[in-house]
């Protein structure tokens, strides 16, 4: 073999990569990246979501803690809440005992002592999460 068919036949050790060859291996890394990328993207939202429920669950039992120490008032609107932090609500709307066996929002003639408190929490902002809400029993405390 002498001349032009020895020039195309490759020695060994000098065999390269082919173009197509370069175009898949840049092809799969770029898939392989995006699903990196994207899975990366889901943990980081996920993480901030359960940041703002854990956040307002603390904020709402702040809230009852403050209520169950506050003295009790016959017919009260509402009851005072710490100022919850940035990016959170809190409403608080109270219930009476009728005396028979249910709760109703307009305070009886005759308060019977009990009272339901339910607190909802509102996180505020770009991503809000659920509403948190507890229901606490606040009784006029008998003397002793």
């Amino acid at each position: 073999m002498t001349g032009p068919a020895r020039r195309q036949r490759r020695r060994r050790g000098e065999e390269g990569e082919t173009l197509v060859e370069v175009l898949v291996a840049v092809v799969l890394m770029g898939v392989a990246f995006v699903i990196i990328l994207g899975g990366m993207g889901t943990a980081i939202v996920s993480s901030v979501t359960q940041q703002k429920v854990t956040g307002a669950d603390s904020v709402v039992r702040s809230a009852a803690e403050k209520i169950v120490g506050a003295p009790y008032v016959s017919c009260a609107g509402s009851y005072d809440t710490p100022g919850p932090p940035a990016g959170y609500t809190v409403t608080v709307e109270v219930e009476y005992w009728d005396g028979v066996g249910a709760f109703d929002r307009l305070c009886p003639a005759a308060d019977t002592g009990v009272q339901k408190v339910t607190l909802t929490v509102h996180s505020t902002g770009p991503r809000p999460v659920r509403d948190t809400t507890l229901e606490v029993v606040k009784r006029e405390s008998m003397p002793s």
